[in-house]
């Protein structure tokens, strides 16, 4: 297959400008084109993937969540969008109109209105459960979405059976949970996590397993072998689930509670002096250590767990691994004692950060506007697998390397879903390679310990590839992107009547094309493209397009073999749950920074416009 590139390696930055036209529109559909090559005879099912909505200089997590249905078969694949509106997207939208302290703003990672509260971006992941489809954040609840329609049910638990993380009365509190929960079909048990990081003023947080079987939510805090409540440091983007353990990754993504703490506060009150006292004014590093609390499902007895705020306390068994990671996998099976961790170590990666418009560049250039707010997509190490055998009870693990030029910016993941029984054979990642272009020099002065200067390739960069790995060999299979193009949302989508072995299907990506790409007829540069899973060193067996196509920053996804639209059997009342004096009482009544900013939040987020917002702009939706 001839595929058109550019005249040399350049990261495309086209996922940054992408679908803002959306925002107002209703779901749409294509019917994409094949462009080169093939429809496989053997392709079924719906492949969903998440992305956010940018726009040009806003760091693209902030953007509208997004979900892309594509409908696959042997003679045409249709696609279907739709934006995730949850409540707060209506306030986000009206809010505008009351001045502005009631207004969204970009701060960091998030988007925050000092009297409404924080955003809920649903961008992330798309996840099918034994009997519903959810789709999730980092920063929000889980949300049940209908997967004909693409439209939102209802969240996962209501308002008080989650712990915000900023303890003042708004609408939308800041709820930390985790991007990837993790379900036991067998059981039907969802275990998700509740968690705060430390706080300002050395204030401790706090770590709960949330645990949902379509009831009321189970919260367990988590103690160590001294009875000492756990601390979460950074996030937990990641949870596995085996036939006798929860694992809960603190994951290599700095949550900047003091930053965003101080940010909020700054709209409504003088805090820049405290920001040097507090630490806050400074980039802080990633931990270089994968760290990974085990808890025995045994100890989670049925209906054992507490209230939000009355949990029920669980030993957690503290795994800790060379190397910072955000992602990894387990094998289900294990023998009570041993588990079988596959963990991508991205050293230097760090995703918490995003590029800002003018500031130095490690090619020795000035950011523009179009890659302002990208987060940052390289690392300044090279990256390996791990394939980790550990014991849980002492934390002690045998572990395997497998590492190579192939393994620059090892980025988002996907395998074969053969059944609980069947171990992980073979990984899919995409990776970022390695562009110069785009990596602040801040990072470089940051990490400055951690890193080798002489093995940056700083002259020529690396390309994005397609990447496999076979767990238990260690060999490497890899696809280099031609020249300008980028590949994103890599999924295993089986053939009809498979998955039989672990490469028997197919690898989906989400395909960009930089400017300096000439484009194909019948396409914008952006494409599905299917790689064969046997060798996707071939390159794609297809390409497909249409001339409207514009994808978002893409993120996770997720293949299913049939739709069925939501029971609605699980439904939370949105009208209740913004009761504002109910909202106030809780909120006033637990911890606050201080005395003082408790009496000026209360006082100030007594507004009759919060009422007059939520009435007209919110509830007609729900």
């Amino acid at each position: 297959m001839e595929i058109p590139q550019g005249p040399s390696r350049i990261m495309p930055t086209s996922m940054l400008s992408s679908g803002a036209e959306d925002l107002d529109g209703h779901r749409r559909e294509l019917e994409l084109n094949v462009l080169d090559g093939a429809l496989p005879a053997d392709i079924h099912g719906h492949l969903f993937i998440a992305g956010s909505i940018a726009s040009l200089g806003r760091p693209a997590f902030t953007g509208e969540g997004t979900l892309y249905r594509f409908d696959l078969g042997p003679d045409r694949i249709r696609l279907a969008q739709n934006i995730m509106r949850p409540p707060c997207h209506y306030a986000d939208r009206a809010a505008a109109n009351f001045g502005e302290l009631m207004q969204f703003r970009d701060i960091g990672l998030s988007r925050i209105s000092p009297l409404l509260g924080i955003r809920t971006v649903l961008s992330n992941s798309p996840i099918p459960l034994r009997d519903r489809m959810i789709v999730t954040t980092d920063a929000g609840r889980p949300w049940e979405f209908d997967p004909v329609t693409l439209e939102l049910v209802t969240p996962i638990g209501k308002a008080d059976e989650w712990l915000g993380s900023i303890p003042v009365p708004w609408a939308f509190p800041l709820v930390l949970s985790t991007a990837h929960p993790a379900e036991d079909e067998a059981t039907g048990e969802l275990f998700t996590v509740n968690f705060s990081n430390p706080a300002p003023g050395g204030r401790p947080g706090f770590s709960h397993l949330v645990r949902w079987t379509g009831r009321a939510l189970e919260h367990f805090t988590l103690i160590d072998r001294d009875g000492e409540a756990i601390q979460i440091h950074q996030c937990v983007h990641q949870i596995q689930v085996t036939r006798n353990w929860v694992l809960i990754q603190d994951s290599a993504f700095v949550v900047e509670m003091r930053q965003l703490a101080l940010d909020v506060l700054g709209q409504v009150l003088p805090v820049e002096p405290l920001r040097e006292l507090l630490g806050a004014s400074t980039m802080r590093t990633q931990r270089p250590t994968t760290v990974i609390h085990a808890i025995r499902r045994s100890d989670l007895r049925p209906r054992a767990g507490g209230f939000a705020d009355h949990p029920t306390p669980v030993l957690a068994h503290r795994i800790e691994l060379e190397g910072e990671s955000v992602h990894f996998y387990a094998d289900f099976e294990d023998d009570g004692e041993h588990v079988r961790l596959i963990v991508p170590h991205t050293p230097t990666l760090d995703v918490s950060e995003w590029i800002h418009e003018g500031e130095d560049l490690l090619s020795g250039g000035e950011a523009g506007i179009e890659v302002a707010g990208m987060q940052i997509p390289c690392a300044l190490a090279r990256g390996r697998l791990g394939i980790h055998e550990v014991h849980v009870p002492s934390g002690k693990a045998e572990s395997r390397f497998v590492e190579g030029r192939e393994t620059w910016g090892l980025a988002l993941g996907t395998y074969a879903r053969r059944g609980p029984e069947k171990p992980i054979e073979v990984v899919y990642y995409n990776t970022s390679g390695f562009a110069p272009e785009l990596v602040p020099s801040r990072l470089l002065s940051a990490y400055a310990p951690r890193v080798d200067v002489g093995a940056l390739p700083l002259a020529d960069g690396e390309p994005p590839r397609l990447l496999e790995i076979d767990t238990t060999t260690g060999a490497m299979r890899s696809y280099t992107a031609p020249n300008g193009w980028s590949l994103l949302s890599p999924n295993f989508i089986p053939r009809r009547g498979g998955p039989r072995h672990a490469r028997d299907g197919y690898i989906a990506v989400l395909a960009h094309a930089s400017e300096t790409v000439p484009r194909t007829l019948g396409s914008t540069g952006e494409e599905l493209w299917l790689f064969d899973a046997n060798d996707i060193t071939r390159g794609p067996v297809v390409r497909l397009g249409h001339s409207e196509l514009d994808f978002a920053f893409t993120i996770h996804g997720s293949w299913v073999p049939t739709l069925k639209p939501s029971r609605r059997d699980y439904q939370v009342d949105i009208r209740s749950e913004l009761d504002l004096e109910y909202i106030r009482t809780r909120a006033l009544g637990s911890l606050a920074f201080s005395d003082l900013f408790k009496e000026t939040l209360g006082r100030v987020m007594r507004s009759d416009d919060v009422d007059s917002l939520l009435l007209n702009a919110v509830f007609p939706k729900f």
